[in-house]
């Protein structure tokens, strides 16, 4: 049995009554709170029903509820193979989904936009779940032992499914667990991402379980997250006023968010003792702006292929522009290209392809200093190499760039070029410039921007941006050597040819 399925039943015989989560049925809007005790007896009967029904392999699609969180531990407690589904996935990135783990079985909403004569509806709820059986099923291509199967968008567009065991998702949990409690007291997490995000769905459920805590799951409009990108401060700052929770999950954007709300009021972060912050590189100035507001923000490093997190800054262990210290269960090693070399609790492999490689390449270009903290500076495919031979990590630059307000979304792009080029989500010109002077100044002279392009509403180009917001730099790269690119789409040189010695 799972480890965390143990310490549930643990925390049921010895605490309870003390409430485990809060939150909206999927159908409702009312707010429950549900004790250790009650939250077994519902994994249990949701368990039940699922088993009846006979499932190779379940996916789950639907907004963030306490449905959500007891389906996902229900199959957990069967043994039962699930793949959380975001709700931002295209139809053609479900249908892969579903194809290639060989899901025969979905909870949840069944998308519009995919036909109906894929499923049909089975006259049974789990929860207030709909159950939807999947017609013309491929045969299970799962890895032995996985629990979790979490699809990663990629720089493509197409989902890879890593496959988990309930051993990795209990080791990450009990590291995370161990790293917090000796460093803060943290009685109730916020859910702010999309629980099929597998950072969130460890840290809001599997965490507050092994800590005995509480943890708050609402959906994402009501804690502010519209969609995949978009964000209403008024409805975040509501929440933490309503629930005072004393952690939070944040990718970069959100700590901003964060930052801004507690400009407006203090005492909103009052209760914060833990804010991990990870999904994309943090500029120290951004994490140093943090902790003068008081926000106890701490950057880290994860990925899927390992579980989620491998490091993690901490109140003790604290060094601002880096991801933190190696955690105990994983060991990491810098290749002699600079990428980043994983090992331990690594994944079993992508659906149908298992990693054997003592080192898992990561992918991710980094190093690690003499204390032991480690820093990544980006991907190693999105490396720019300058038409001076010089190599530039285009999401460092754009993470120096996020503590100016006109350059919130911004791409770098300049493959063989002498000059970087900024694409950028803006009108005013003037403002634009003057925030890429501010940042010239910040960069050293290899990695001034020398070309600006401002797009009106940059997001709107779909084509450009994966299903989760990440920039696919070859489509840029494309789309701005196009000489049919719109007369809306203004491009200002600001910089001679440089000179480099």
């Amino acid at each position: 049995m799972s480890a965390i399925i143990e310490t549930l039943m643990q925390r049921a015989e010895l605490t309870p009554d003390r409430i485990a989560f809060i939150g909206c049925s999927h159908s409702s809007d009312q707010v429950m709170r549900v004790s250790y005790a009650q939250l077994l007896e519902k994994v249990k009967d949701y368990a039940s029903i699922l088993e009846s029904l006979q499932p190779q392999c379940i996916a789950l699609r639907a907004e963030n509820s306490l449905d959500w969180v007891i389906a996902d531990l229900a199959a957990m407690y069967i043994k039962l193979p699930i793949v959380p589904i975001p709700m931002f996935f295209t139809a053609e990135q479900i249908r892969h989904t579903l194809d290639s783990a060989g899901v025969d079985l979905l909870l949840g909403d069944w998308p519009d936009t995919l036909s109906a004569s894929l499923a049909q509806p089975l006259a049974v709820t789990i929860g207030s779940l709909d159950v939807w059986k999947i017609c013309d099923v491929q045969p299970a291509r799962l890895l032995p032992h996985s629990a979790k199967v979490t699809f990663t968008s990629g720089s493509t567009g197409t989902p890879k499914g890593v496959c988990l065991s309930s051993q990795h998702l209990a080791t990450v949990s009990m590291t995370l667990k161990e790293a917090i409690a000796t460093q803060a007291k943290c009685d109730t997490h916020l859910v702010l991402l999309p629980l099929s995000t597998l950072l969130e769905n460890i840290t809001g459920i599997y965490v507050p379980i092994m800590l005995g805590a509480s943890s708050v799951v609402l959906r994402g409009e009501d804690v502010g997250l519209v969609g995949s990108s978009q964000f209403d401060a008024q409805r975040f700052a509501h929440a933490l006023a309503s629930y005072q929770p004393n952690s939070l999950v944040l990718t970069p954007a959100l700590l901003m968010a964060l930052i801004h709300v507690a400009k407006q009021d203090a005492a909103l972060v009052a209760s914060l003792v833990f804010v991990a912050v990870g999904g994309a590189r943090v500029a120290p100035q951004l994490m140093q702006y943090a902790h003068a507001m008081h926000i106890p923000a701490f950057e880290g490093y994860g990925l899927s292929e390992c579980g989620s997190v491998v490091s993690l800054n901490t109140p003790s262990q604290l060094k601002i522009g880096t991801c933190g210290r190696v955690l105990p269960h994983s060991k990491v090693m810098i290749a002699p290209d600079g990428e980043v070399l994983v090992k331990d609790n690594v994944a079993l492999g992508y659906i149908n392809q298992p990693f054997n490689e003592q080192w898992l390449a990561t992918g991710d270009l980094g190093s690690l200093d003499e204390q032991g903290y480690l820093s990544i500076t980006g991907r190693k495919k999105n490396q720019i190499i300058t038409s001076f031979g010089r190599n530039v990590s285009p999401e460092w630059v754009e993470s120096e760039a996020q503590i100016f307000a006109p350059l919130r979304t911004m791409v770098v792009v300049g493959e063989g070029q002498q000059h970087l080029t900024a694409v950028v989500d803006g009108s005013d010109q003037s403002l634009v410039l003057s925030a890429i002077e501010q940042l010239n100044q910040k960069l050293p002279d290899y990695a001034n921007i020398g070309d600006v392009i401002t797009v009106s509403d940059l997001r709107s180009y779909h084509h450009l941006f994966t299903s989760n917001g990440r920039p696919i730099r070859q489509a840029f790269e494309s789309w701005l050597s196009d000489t049919n690119v719109p007369s809306s789409v203004q491009r200002i040189s600001i910089a001679p040819m440089p000179i480099h010695s």
